[in-house]
């Protein structure tokens, strides 16, 4: 199933504004939060050891990559609440960059 992807104004987009990526860092960036999230959100949401806690309407998803335009390593940390997921929902409510 494909999801619509929600991204938490205030903790999220605010986030990932202040990252300092190129260009082509952003764009890899949310190409590939579109790709594993809404595409293939289904394979992250059934597996229970990415669940927070048993029972947890969020689940993690770990995205390493490397901004090539500035050459810097980035390892994220997202949170993501599937409760809204029976109506194609997924959001984000949490990111974090733990390279940094």
């Amino acid at each position: 199933m494909s999801y619509r992807l929600l991204l938490c104004q205030r903790a999220v987009e605010l986030y990932l504004r202040d990252l300092p990526l190129s260009r082509h860092g952003r764009l890899r960036l949310y190409l590939n939060l579109h790709d594993q999230l809404r595409v293939n959100g289904d394979h992250y949401r059934n597996d229970p050891e990415l669940r927070l806690c048993p029972g947890s309407d969020c689940f993690r998803y770990d995205f390493t990559f490397r901004d090539a335009g500035t050459g810097r390593m980035y390892r994220l940390l997202v949170i993501v609440n599937d409760a809204a997921a029976a109506y194609g929902i997924l959001r984000v409510v949490y990111v974090e960059d733990l390279a940094g």
